[in-house]
């Protein structure tokens, strides 16, 4: 992932989360319009005027825009390996991190993470542990839906759609047999109408900010809707 990819994330996610469409997000920074598109499709490195343009814009600090983007980078670097094998130490990161967003998407629920990517289910499993919640991971759908079954309860799944074995999809179908109950947040790096998604699937897409994810995941824990039935 190159830092304009990162950087490219984090104002999407801004965006959305202020609920301004790029022509609006453009008057209010004074940036021409294809240049933010550019930027949140991260084809066009941020000039460091541009980035305190878009932070005012945003209503957010500069600061904390170049620390999001550098944690995404940190994230989603396979090189956060070391060669012999340890971890770079990027826990201290999350920590900074979590006193910069509300501790209200701290939580104690268990929490089943599913994909075929090690890196990733490694990055969320830590991520989520430094929240507070209990985690636990699978490789694939027809491992999650056996450790699913063994263990009880599990307040929420966080899944790949597409995993070798089973899908996401056919997995968290074959979960709500067993628990009817279960909720789930989806990842995917296809577009949400490759999927044929439903308004009540909940698709987080590839790559993705950690405020993106719990956010997603505490607004998941906290929702009565059913999510995905036997259709």
């Amino acid at each position: 992932m190159t830092i304009e990819e990162a950087f490219g994330i984090v104002v999407r996610r801004l965006r959305r989360e202020r609920n301004l469409s790029q022509d609006r997000l453009s008057m209010l920074s004074c940036l021409d319009r294809k240049f933010i598109s550019n930027i949140e499709g991260g084809k066009q490195q941020p000039s460091l005027l541009s980035i305190f343009a878009l932070a005012s814009a945003l209503n957010a600090s500069a600061s904390s825009i170049i620390f999001e983007t550098e944690f995404i980078l940190k994230i989603n670097t396979p090189e956060r390996m070391r060669p012999d094998g340890s971890k770079i130490d990027w826990i201290s990161s999350m920590e900074i991190m979590m006193n910069k967003i509300n501790n209200c998407y701290q939580g104690t629920e268990t929490i089943l993470i599913v994909d075929d990517e090690k890196q990733l289910r490694e990055m969320l499993s830590d991520f989520l542990v430094s929240y507070g919640y209990r985690v636990i991971t699978a490789e694939d759908g027809q491992d999650a839906l056996d450790k699913y079954k063994q263990n009880e309860p599990i307040h929420l799944v966080v899944m790949d759609v597409v995993m070798p074995r089973k899908d996401g999809i056919s997995c968290f179908r074959e979960i709500k047999k067993v628990n009817p109950a279960a909720k789930a947040v989806f990842m995917s790096g296809y577009r949400p109408d490759h999927l044929q998604a439903k308004p009540d699937f909940q698709l987080i897409q590839k790559p993705f900010s950690p405020v993106e994810m719990i956010k997603a995941i505490r607004s998941a824990l906290e929702s009565e809707q059913d999510v995905i039935g036997d259709r």
